[in-house]
């Protein structure tokens, strides 16, 4: 079995598709070590393992909403295609959505995944409750308002346990408007960053960081009463004409569509349409969260070796989030920027990934824990503040090691 970019090949002795929660508890009481898969999307090893890897994709998602307190409660491997569409046939939505909608949520908010938007936080901050099946089979229920240590669960890549249920934060449907402005140059992005990243609820930049090319910005608006007149030209670029793919010679039909066309947040928050694939083909990725107050000299030291980086890549992105109190979350207590790239599968790469740690590593740039990273454990160390409240959570709660693998061993 390998992950979806096929730069993983799992170890596991077996493979369980859980069907039960009795099933689920039988086997990880019984099992000396276990993780659990979700969708592959992970390009490092964070869920692999030597003993029995885990899939909860034949569960119910049992969805359960509370009106009262606008929460959702949802079996942790079902996806956010599958939540979001159950939620909008009720009149509900979620704040943010990551830029693909077949991921898991307990996937996504145990690596840390992200969306976009100045005001809004990573997925894993929408997260109240958790329900999970401990090393000892025995189940365990905590909530952010009553588990003091609460933050040091949800980004946690499933080492203290079985996540099986998810309570979420909800709010009411909306509606979103999306356009693309192209031809912008890079340094016009550095040079109007907040004008840019403030202006709308969500935006991304996409570029190749080749000296001679410009990039996309996409800005995802609420359709209200405030939705801004746009100029035609602005930030250096254009408002685009037509759709555009993040790859600007891919075909867009798989893309959410733009051109301020008016659609439910579902359909307009990721990038890609919610069945589609956005793969250009073998690729693996890389993303920092870093602190915004030094978006500028990033942005400067990665524009000096550009055509190094537009070489290696597919495409590049940039995106915002607010801060959040979850331990190990990139945003965590500070406004954040990320940095991604979503790498062609070729030999140096790994060799690469060292100059892009010695710019975005600088001020204490944290690693997207599911992607490609060469990141010393000592540098993490540093960049975490709650990283020793976390070990501890790691002794408690697994004391037999059974949900550690070669990832957790060799940060943790």
């Amino acid at each position: 079995m390998q992950n979806w970019a096929r730069n993983v090949a799992f170890r596991a002795e077996e493979y369980i598709e859980i069907d039960s929660l009795t099933q689920l508890q039988k086997v990880v009481k019984k099992s000396k070590k276990v993780k659990v898969l979700a969708t592959g999307h992970s390009f490092s090893e964070i869920a692999d393992t030597t003993g029995t890897l885990i899939s909860l994709k034949k569960l119910e998602p049992n969805f359960e909403i509370d009106t009262q307190n606008q929460t959702v409660r949802v079996s942790a491997g079902t996806s956010y295609t599958h939540l979001s569409r159950y939620l909008e046939n009720n009149g509900w939505a979620l704040p943010n959505l990551a830029s693909l909608g077949d991921i898991t949520i307990a996937g996504a908010i145990m690596t840390g995944t992200h969306g976009s938007g100045s005001r809004n936080k990573v997925l894993s901050d929408s997260v109240v409750g958790i329900e999970m099946i401990l090393a000892s089979g025995e189940t365990l229920s905590i909530s952010r308002k009553d588990f003091q240590t609460f933050p040091g669960f949800v980004v946690s890549f499933g080492s203290l346990g079985v996540f099986t249920k998810i309570e979420l934060k909800v709010i009411k449907s909306f509606s979103v408007k999306q356009v693309v402005y192209e031809n912008v140059p890079i340094q016009s992005v550095a040079n109007n960053f907040d004008n840019i990243f403030d202006k709308a609820y969500s935006v991304s930049y996409f570029s190749n960081w080749s000296k001679n090319n410009t990039g996309q910005i996409w800005m995802k608006f609420l359709d209200n009463d405030q939705f801004p007149q746009l100029a035609n030209n602005e930030f250096g670029g254009n408002l685009a004409k037509a759709n555009q793919h993040p790859v600007k010679v891919n075909d867009p039909s798989t893309c959410t569509e733009q051109m301020a066309t008016s659609g439910k947040w579902l359909y307009r928050l990721p990038h890609f349409k919610l069945d589609s694939s956005p793969a250009s083909g073998d690729e693996v990725q890389t993303e920092y969260l870093v602190d915004r107050r030094f978006v500028q000299n990033y942005i400067k030291q990665l524009s000096e070796i550009g055509n190094e980086i537009a070489s290696r890549v597919y495409s590049t992105e940039i995106r915002t989030m607010s801060a959040d109190d979850l331990w190990l979350s990139g945003a965590y207590q500070r406004e954040t920027v990320g940095f991604h790239f979503t790498w062609k599968r070729s030999a140096d790469i790994d060799s690469f990934l060292p100059v892009i740690e010695k710019i975005l590593g600088q001020n204490n740039g944290r690693p997207h824990w599911g992607k490609l990273f060469s990141t010393t454990k000592e540098q993490i160390i540093g960049r975490y503040p709650r990283y020793e409240n976390f070990r501890e959570l790691l002794g408690k709660y697994d004391p037999e090691d059974k949900f550690r693998n070669k990832f957790i061993e060799k940060y943790f």
